[in-house]
């Protein structure tokens, strides 16, 4: 499941960058508002907000399109994930952004940080920010590279140490799918039922899910600093993720053993699975795309028949 983490790195990279809160203080407007609302999430979607609305609170949204007119006020901060954004308005707190544009007009106020990474801003003249403007980018061609560290790299890549880094890794797959059946052993059985009976279903709403879930967590962290439901949906992804490789080994352990027509028990079957997926998880590793191409879609399947079984307390939808 390591392309997993490669895959989340950069969303990781842009938690630890901006979750933190800050300490500068609103600006307080004179204007009369007409409308207020409050914090608003905004998902592939057109927002413009007018003249004498406020935001009484924080702005979150992902590939959408934000325009704040002259007059218009945000008092928390606003974060966005590769949309578009055209700021005439006040914004008090701060303007996280993650890939996308940016346009500060002559009349627009920002009173925090502007933290942008792989982002492109144009501020004209007259545009007023209080804070800092920190700019976050990959590494490029043009850095300097420790020599030290190519080395240390090319030691960890070394055909000895890349096996025994999956050995371990396979051996861990197998003692804590083997953890699972032991302690979940009902709930377990019926989700491969579930999966078995609803393989399409399954992938298609576990693959929503997969994207969906650690985006809508990054979204909550970023936008209330630390919040503790960014973090349980985490925790809910990760432990999910987990028993859905579970479910799949004990498919292919279940699989192997009536085409051998042994009569197993289910822990000799999730070992034998685990270590088979394990074993081609590893292989297909050195496949560009495949190998990850498998990984989510193990996932999905998994996940997905999670759901459907209602975490594995439903025998049959």
């Amino acid at each position: 499941m390591k392309s997993f983490w490669i895959k989340l790195f950069p969303f990781l990279l842009f938690i630890s960058l901006l979750s933190a809160c800050t300490g500068n203080k609103p600006i307080i407007h004179s204007e009369i508002f007409d409308s207020t609302f409050p914090s608003q999430f905004l998902l592939s979607d057109v927002y413009i907000l007018r003249d004498c609305e406020k935001i009484d609170g924080n702005i979150a949204g992902v590939g959408t399109k934000l325009v704040i007119e002259e007059g218009a006020t945000v008092t928390g901060s606003i974060s966005l994930i590769g949309g578009q954004m055209e700021i005439y308005g006040n914004v008090d707190g701060d303007v996280n952004v993650f890939s996308g544009t940016t346009y500060l007009h002559n009349t627009s106020t920002i009173g925090g940080d502007f933290n942008q990474i792989t982002h492109k801003l144009e501020i004209d003249p007259g545009a007023q920010i209080s804070g800092k403007i920190n700019s976050f980018t990959l590494p490029s061609e043009g850095n300097i590279v420790d020599s030290t560290k190519i080395s240390n790299l090319a030691d960890w890549i070394r055909p000895s140490a890349w096996i025994i880094f999956e050995f371990v890794r396979n051996l861990s797959l197998v003692f804590i799918n083997l953890l699972i059946v032991f302690l979940f052993k009902s709930p377990t059985l019926r989700l491969t039922r579930t999966i078995k009976q609803n393989k399409v279903v399954s992938w298609g709403v576990g693959l929503l899910v997969f994207f969906a879930l650690p985006l809508v967590s990054l979204v909550l962290l970023v936008t209330i600093c630390l919040s503790p439901i960014g973090i349980i949906l985490i925790l809910v992804f990760l432990i999910t993720n987990v028993w859905a490789w579970t479910g799949i080994s004990l498919i292919i352990g279940d699989s192997f053993t009536k085409w051998l027509k042994l009569n197993w028990m289910e822990e000799a079957k999730i070992a034998i699975g685990s270590i088979f997926l394990g074993l081609i998880s590893t292989l297909l590793a050195f496949v560009p795309l495949i190998g990850l191409t498998l990984n989510i879609t193990v996932s999905a399947i998994g996940i997905g028949g999670i759901i459907l079984s209602k975490v594995g307390t439903t025998e049959k939808i």
